[in-house]
């Protein structure tokens, strides 16, 4: 497994629907932003159909989309085949609908623009899924190494290894810690007449929500 703190990865799909220009307010500009982190993390399509970003079934699409990208990339950070998305996807799924934030009040800027606040709580999974992986693994290999009259193969080892990092996150996500309360802010900018998320801001946030950089 590579080093977990340099996991970290974006939900684009959704985040790159755009709000038309017209008649927007503070309140139109906190409850999109609303949509768009409800239907990306927590496959939430209330606010999305509310106002009229599209329809649940669009919404759902696109949350397929960025979980399919999400996963893949999960995958690779961790250095583990795309063999393994099938049994590592409703794991990422679960983690994503765990997070914690909360959208709060929206103020327009002199260039049109919107700065978002949004509250956030770290979710401790990494570090604690990292730590007892290297725990089991180290007993797997004393039982291989212990067991020698039907000794596994190397490809049903590296499973097993692999088996044995989601089982750990399973476990830790199952009672997951997270840190106090802090802040940040997001950008709503509008460019050819679309309101959309700053993009760096959006992958700050990504990092924030999860104890990896």
């Amino acid at each position: 497994m590579r080093n977990l703190k340099k996991t970290a990865w974006v939900v684009v799909c959704i985040l790159t629907v755009g709000l038309l220009w017209g008649c927007t307010s503070d309140a139109d500009m906190k409850a999109y932003l609303q949509a768009l982190l409800d239907t990306s993390y927590k496959n939430d399509t209330t606010t999305f159909v509310k106002i009229k970003l599209g329809t649940a079934d669009e919404a759902k699409t696109l949350y397929e989309q960025g979980i399919d990208t999400g996963v893949s990339s999960f995958c690779s950070r961790l250095g583990v085949s795309e063999d393994y998305k099938d049994e590592f996807r409703q794991l990422y799924m679960d983690m994503l609908k765990m997070v914690r934030y909360q959208v709060g009040d929206a103020q327009k800027q002199s260039d049109g623009s919107y700065i978002v606040t949004v509250s956030y709580e770290k979710m401790n999974i990494f570090k604690p899924t990292l730590e007892l992986y290297q725990q089991n693994v180290a007993a797997l290999a004393n039982e291989w190494m212990t067991n020698t009259d039907n000794p596994p193969s190397e490809e049903e080892k590296m499973k097993e290894v692999v088996l044995q990092f989601k089982k750990s996150m399973e476990t830790v996500l199952a009672e997951v810690q997270y840190n106090e309360a802090e802040t940040m802010t997001i950008r709503i900018e509008l460019v050819d007449k679309l309101y959309t998320p700053n993009t760096d801001d959006v992958a700050q946030l990504e990092k924030v929500l999860f104890d990896g950089e």
